[in-house]
């Protein structure tokens, strides 16, 4: 399944890039559906954040996003970094003391706003202090009310002409005293898309049952996302973000929320519950990870290296990850800060990783001839090696239950 995001790049008067304005779409038709707004906003948030990485979608510039009220008085405005995102209040927005009041608070935050279509009509006068960027629709304003808005607030707003659908539109907004222009005549809003990686519906259950906690545990909660490979390829690409990233090598799904810290671990999560929970063809995928995870875990302190049963598994989890996003494993690889032992395997395919993924793929093609040397090699027996993949098998067949005990 894909999902979409579309962008429109806004430059500044000399035609560099200033950010883009990021658009939601749900599928390749390039306008926006009819949705409503608030999900429209918070599966816009989502991608933005949990699927497409924020700085590669703005090349490192601004990013303005279309916010509902229900969404600015939600946590949604809080994941984003206040360094590089602007919050758009889109015009049929109606003010009151609860909406002025979070406004406030998001600007004490040291966020951006930004007012779109606006007109100076007096509706948001109360909100105009707090405002940094004002939007008008150039080319469907009258010129000279284009002219009026732009000498009142060209010293203290940055204003954008939106709409600028020829060089004259272009010429002439430069010359009102728009330092910013977005529009057709630059480029129309494009499509950007991926493959969705959908996250196990059982997990669902279980993450929200310990994140609804008054204290939840770095321990459950670790026990909970290693048992999803979508899940843990999400939270390694948000530790890789610039907002997270340390410089740290993760070796540990604990170790990585640790570093993320329980505050923004509860936002991520909640952040997930978004999305709908994934088709049953997914749990099959993530099925077998986890029986990869596990039968790897197992075996390698079965030959007596305890100190990589973590990397073993994280490896097995790992494993199918390309196949989901329909990449190159390096290009994957690239984006996590994995420890080298994985790395290794996976893109040198040498070491005991390795040959332990091997194994655990030959034995599900059930390649009696290639598990009879590995188990010769390390003194194994093929007994072993059977009961312990169906002990992992048993153990993922439980832990995929849709419906759990309560």
């Amino acid at each position: 399944m894909k999902i979409y995001i579309a962008r429109q790049p806004i430059y500044n008067s000399d035609k560099s890039l200033f950010g883009y304005e990021l658009l939601y779409r749900n599928s390749d038709k390039n306008f926006y559906p009819n949705v409503d707004g608030d999900k429209a906003t918070r599966e816009l948030t989502y991608n933005v954040l949990s699927e497409f990485d924020f700085n590669s979608l703005t090349n490192g510039k601004y990013g303005f996003i279309n916010f509902t009220k229900e969404s600015l008085m939600s946590d949604l405005p809080l994941l984003f970094n206040p360094d590089n995102v602007i919050i758009e209040i889109l015009e049929d927005i109606s003010l009151d003391k609860e909406l002025i009041e979070r406004i406030i608070f998001l600007k004490e935050k040291k966020y951006t706003f930004a007012l779109d279509d606006f007109v100076d009509n007096g509706a948001y006068d109360e909100i105009l202090p707090y405002i940094d960027v004002i939007k008008v629709e150039y080319s469907l304003l009258e010129s000279n009310m284009c002219k009026k808005i732009a000498e009142k607030y060209k010293n203290n707003k940055k204003l954008i002409a939106e709409r600028i659908e020829t060089q004259e539109d272009y010429k002439n907004s430069i010359e009102d005293g728009y330092n910013l222009v977005q529009g057709y005549y630059f480029s129309k809003p494009v499509i950007i898309s991926k493959n969705r990686i959908d996250i196990a519906s059982s997990t669902y259950l279980r993450l929200w049952r310990e994140v609804s906690k008054e204290e939840p545990s770095f321990d459950s909660l670790a026990n909970i996302i290693k048992l999803d490979a979508a899940l843990t390829y999400k939270l390694l690409s948000l530790m890789m973000t610039p907002i997270y990233y340390r410089g740290h090598k993760i070796d540990s799904i604990k170790k990585a929320l640790v570093y993320l810290g329980i505050n923004e671990t509860k936002r991520w999560i909640m952040l997930i519950f978004l999305r709908d929970i994934s088709s049953a063809d997914n749990d099959e995928f993530a099925k077998t990870s986890l029986i990869r995870a596990i039968f790897m875990e197992k075996i390698i302190k079965k030959l007596g290296y305890n100190n990589m049963s973590q990397e073993a598994y994280m490896l097995g989890l790992l494993s199918m990850i390309d196949n989901i996003l329909e990449d190159d494993i390096v290009s994957i690889l690239d984006t996590l800060e994995l420890s080298n032992s994985i790395k290794m395997a996976l893109i040198n395919k040498e070491g005991i990783l390795y040959e332990l993924l091997e194994c655990i793929k030959e034995y599900e093609l059930s390649n009696w001839e290639y598990i009879d040397e590995f188990n010769k090699h390390y003194n194994l027996n093929r007994e072993l090696i059977s009961l312990i993949y169906l002990d992992s098998l048993r153990y993922a067949d439980d832990m995929f239950k849709i419906k759990e005990d309560k």
